[in-house]
């Protein structure tokens, strides 16, 4: 027993230490999960500041040309002109002209050098005539003493010769001041790395972080997550969890780290109450095991004591119900080993088991008369006990000549030189003990599942006694309801005087800030019930060690109680007849005066040995019974024949006790000097049967309360259980189903749908799945459990439990919130999840039914100025029209989505020309050059759309949505106000 504590207690722990770990990855990956979205933020804001700064350049290209090189920074910079369309005024960045010599002729917001012509990038943009800004990673200037990511662009001259280049510094600490904007705490870094030259630009707090030296590094799985960073070294003291995202044009990575203390702050609180939970546990399980250990110390003196009384029973072996033969050891010469025995003497029982008259069997060898004692089980056995001296006892199912099969008793004893073997069959209760086991396992497994009362209450001081969890479990056995108790004291929750409101157990709880663990608490129910619960209270420590939760684990134990004062009794009983024997054995001298009776006798009797002494062990006997007694004895005397016979003893209180009797004459030189009886108290016999029926009983009630659906089905596919809810579901009753297979009762075209799970576990895996069905016109989801039903070998699986819950409700409220977590709500459209996911769906749907389809990609053109002139309200108000017209425009089929600010995205299926798609593409932009009404104020503003087509190509959503970018922009640089569609896929 102590080590079967020691492994539960391990197995415990092992379990919450793993449930802790697994918990504690969840929450780092759901930290991960937060920086990489934060992370993506502080990308998305830099590479769109990036590529606003490249359309500058671009600008100025243009209107320089334009000019034909006559263009001058205090022009283009001007308040409200070129360079505050696309960048905000407050960045004020360094910007310089240079000429095709080199030489600065203007510049802004910095000290430049006044020539540039040996420097690597003006030598680049010479030598190449391409239209493309040149972004240079991070560098240290050499002026300045500050980095800045430099983005320069070529200038042509009207035959298209090299004519100079214009050059914006963007200082990269911009990015990284906006640092209330991501929603970090002051212990959250933000950083900027350069990817080639290893710059790292960030800031926590108010600490800015301007280092090359800052090293990181992704370790992967499995013991981190895919899209964590590690730092090497440590910023600071604070330890983080990284994640990053890269900017998809530009050789720079976006890093976000959030306080690990932080991150993992709801995670200890789990883990606190999970130790605590533990420990709780631990102590109940040492407890028990102790009273255990003490119970099982009185039972090895009881066995001593037992040892005693075996010459007795010796002597009285012809008055017993069981076999019992006396056997002497018997040798080929003096000192050899012992090669059979002799019967010195067996009794009638004996003689019939054995199949012999009693006088052909004394004083014959054994194994001549017997060959099956030859078996290992018998000879072997009966050597060894008359070797070592040690009692021999077991249970053993014996196969018999004529093909049958009986249960013995088996009991071997050492004698002088020989050994004393009882024997009694005991198939009937065997029979029944067997049956009762296989009732007893069915019950357990399912009484597994079942939970317990569990709430926990605040003890804090402010809210002291505020109940925050109350399970279902303690609605059914208490009959308050959640809604009715979470959220309020106990004392308003409960009435006066309500058992689980224990103002003495809260202050012993915060004095001695301990276990309060009560075996038996009454609980009185509003109908007036009482009922008791083992209930264990176990305070709940936070971070500073101070109380506070009071979680209490309850079980109803009303019923077991009840068991347990019935089997308390019964261990009385059995305690008393391993005190000395089986048997309540009685000795009578001639006159059948008694002269002794054993602990057995009293305890069936119930006449203490005293008052059983003399002629007052026949008060034992019915009066009814006792003139059979008399008779049966007078006639002993003339026939010297054992008598046997089934009689009443009748105990002092009242009680009424069946046993069978059997007596026989001690005889010496043929003349009675005495009597020996036994007595076997068969009345447990007779309850057993009681016991089962009501076993059997309780099983169905509990089964029938249950909400779910239960059944049993064997390993042969057969019913052998099934409660009210199951024969509701499929319009059975139990005499019905009983008996039938699982194909006969829920028909061929269910089973054809259940056989794959079905012979899942009856491999003895367990499954969980869900089943979707039509009842009476409506759609229905059930979650479907299988447990296999290990054998009494622990080896086969006799056969499985089914449970069957409606899950339709839960699952149509799932469906309904992942619709709502595509929704923008602003505008009314589909948000970027939405979009990304219906995108994937029609790329699919183009590529298997080979259908053109189109994305286009749009912004409004001069949207910020509208913002900054009327307000965020305007701002707002402008989108949500814009979305308006924008849906009357298009298609009923068309998929319409905002990406964010004002970026809109269409998705255009089952196209026939792309000719139609760019006429869509037109009367867009025609129509959102009409002026739009807000709140009394005229805002007039226009589009610009990238248009790309897609039909059966292997690429992925967002490379799609990337050319239609690329796209989108091409219309700005040519002017804004239009569209640029995309060649046509094959």
């Amino acid at each position: 027993m102590p080590l079967f504590a020691l492994v539960l207690l391990l197995a415990l722990w092992a379990a919450v230490l793993y449930q802790v770990g697994q918990e504690r990855a969840s929450a780092v990956r759901d930290a991960v999960a937060v920086s990489q979205s934060l992370a993506r933020t502080l990308a998305d804001h830099t590479s769109f500041t990036l590529r606003q700064t490249d359309h500058a350049t671009q600008l100025f290209k243009l209107k320089y040309e334009e000019t034909e090189g006559s263009l001058r920074l205090n022009e283009f910079m001007r308040r409200q002109g070129l360079l505050d369309s696309v960048l905000p005024s407050k960045l004020a960045l360094p910007i310089a002209l240079i000429d095709a010599q080199g030489n600065v002729i203007d510049s802004a917001n910095a000290y430049w050098p006044e020539n540039l012509a040996t420097q690597a990038f003006f030598r680049a943009l010479a030598a190449n005539a391409s239209d493309t800004a040149l972004v240079d990673t991070p560098m240290l200037d050499a002026a300045s003493k500050h980095w800045t990511i430099r983005l320069a662009r070529r200038l042509n001259d009207a035959q298209g010769r090299f004519a100079g280049a214009i050059i914006i510094h963007v200082d990269p600490t911009y990015f990284v001041d906006d640092y209330d904007r991501l929603d970090l705490d002051e212990q959250g870094a933000l950083m900027l790395v350069a990817r080639d030259s290893g710059l790292t630009v960030g800031r926590i707090g108010e600490q800015r972080i301007l280092s090359d030296r800052i090293d990181f590094r992704m370790p992967g799985p499995p013991q981190h997550a895919a899209e964590e960073l590690l730092i090497e070294p440590p910023v600071d003291a604070t330890a983080r969890i990284y994640s990053y995202r890269e900017l998809p044009r530009y050789p720079l990575l976006a890093v976000v780290g959030v306080s690990r203390a932080g991150a993992l702050t709801r995670f200890e609180q789990r883990r606190l109450v999970y130790v605590g939970a533990l420990l709780a546990a631990s102590v109940l399980i040492a407890g028990f095991t102790g009273l255990l250990m003490r119970q099982s110390a009185r039972l090895r003196r009881s066995i001593r004591q037992a040892k005693e009384t075996q010459a007795l029973l010796r002597a009285a072996h012809q008055g017993s119900l069981d076999a019992v033969l006396l056997l002497k050891a018997w040798r080929p010469a003096p000192g050899k080993p012992v090669e059979d025995f002799i019967f010195a003497d067996v009794n009638e029982r004996a003689a019939d088991m054995l199949g012999k008259p009693r006088s052909e069997l004394l004083g014959q060898r054994v194994l001549p008369q017997v060959p099956l004692l030859r078996g290992e089980r018998f000879f072997k056995r009966f050597v060894l006990v008359m070797e070592t001296g040690q009692p021999l006892e077991d249970e053993f199912e014996l196969t018999l000549a004529s093909g049958g099969t009986r249960w013995l008793r088996h009991q071997v004893v050492p004698i002088i030189d020989g050994v004393a073997v009882t024997s009694r069959d005991i198939s009937a209760r065997k029979h029944d003990e067997l049956a009762l086991q296989d009732n007893r396992s069915f019950l357990q497994s399912l009484i597994d599942h079942l939970p317990v009362l569990v709430y926990v209450k605040s003890a804090r001081p402010e809210n002291f006694g505020k109940m925050e969890v109350w399970n279902k479990a303690a609605e059914d056995i208490t009959g308050h309801l959640a809604a009715d108790v979470i959220g309020k004291t106990d004392c308003q929750a409960f009435p006066p005087g309500f058992g689980l409101h224990d103002a003495e157990d809260d202050r012993a709880i915060l004095a001695e800030r301990g276990v309060i663990d009560h075996t038996e608490k009454p609980l009185r129910l509003r109908d007036g019930s009482l009922r008791y619960l083992r209930a264990v209270s176990v305070p709940v420590f936070d971070e500073r060690q101070q109380i506070e939760h009071i979680l209490c684990i309850a079980e109803d134990v009303s019923q077991r109680r009840q068991q347990e004062l019935e089997l308390r009794q019964k261990q009385a009983e059995l305690a008393a007849v391993n005190d000395a024997s089986p048997l309540g054995l009685v000795r009578l001298d001639r006159q059948r005066r008694c002269t002794y009776v054993n602990r057995t006798f009293e305890s069936i009797t119930g006449l203490p040995r005293a008052a059983a002494l003399g002629a007052g062990w026949t008060s034992a006997l019915h009066p009814d019974d006792y003139p059979q007694m008399h008779v049966a004895l007078e006639q002993l005397k003339r026939s010297h024949a054992p008598f046997q016979s089934t009689l009443r003893c009748l105990q002092p209180d009242g009680r009424l006790v069946w046993v069978s009797v059997k007596i026989a004459p001690i005889l010496i030189d043929g003349r009675i000097e005495g009597y020996v009886g036994s007595l076997d108290d068969i009345t447990t016999l007779r309850e057993s049967e009681v016991a089962l029926l009501e076993s059997e009983a309780r099983l169905r009630t509990i089964a029938d309360t249950l909400p779910a659906m239960i059944a049993y089905i064997d390993a042969d596919q057969v019913y052998r259980f099934l409660n009210i809810a199951y024969e509701r579901e499929f319009g059975l009753t139990g005499q019905q189903a009983l008996g039938c297979s699982v194909r006969e009762t829920v028909g061929e075209a269910r089973y054809r749908m259940v056989a794959p799970y079905i012979e899942r576990v009856l491999a003895g895996e367990t499954l969980s799945f869900e089943e979707d069905d039509e009842r009476e016109g409506i759609e229905r989801c059930m979650e479907v459990i299988y447990i296999p039903q290990i054998g009494e070998d622990k080896l086969q699986v006799a056969g499985f439990h089914v449970m069957r819950q409606d899950i339709t409700v839960q699952k149509r409220e799932k469906q309904r919130l992942l619709q709502l977590a595509q929704v923008d709500v602003l505008t009314g459209l589909s948000n970027r999840a939405g979009f990304q996911q219906k995108l994937s769906d029609a790329m699919h749907a183009s590529r298997q039914q080979q259908h053109l389809m189109a994305v286009m990609y749009m912004d409004i053109d001069r949207f910020k100025p509208v913002n900054d002139t009327h307000g965020h309200g305007i701002g707002d108000a402008l989108l949500r029209a814009f979305a308006q017209r924008l849906t009357q425009t298009m298609r009923v089929t068309d998929i319409i989505a905002r990406l964010g600010g004002d970026e809109f995205t269409i998705i255009m299926e089952q196209i026939t020309r792309p000719d139609d798609a760019a006429l869509l593409a037109e009367k867009i932009v025609t129509a959102m050059r009409q002026p739009f009404e807000l709140d009394g104020i005229t805002v007039r503003i226009s589009a610009s759309i990238g248009l790309a087509f897609y039909r059966d190509e292997d690429i992925p959503p967002a490379v799609l949505l990337q050319r239609a970018d690329v796209l989108l922009y091409q219309a700005k640089q040519d002017g804004r106000n239009t569209y640029r569609a995309g060649a046509t896929v094959d």
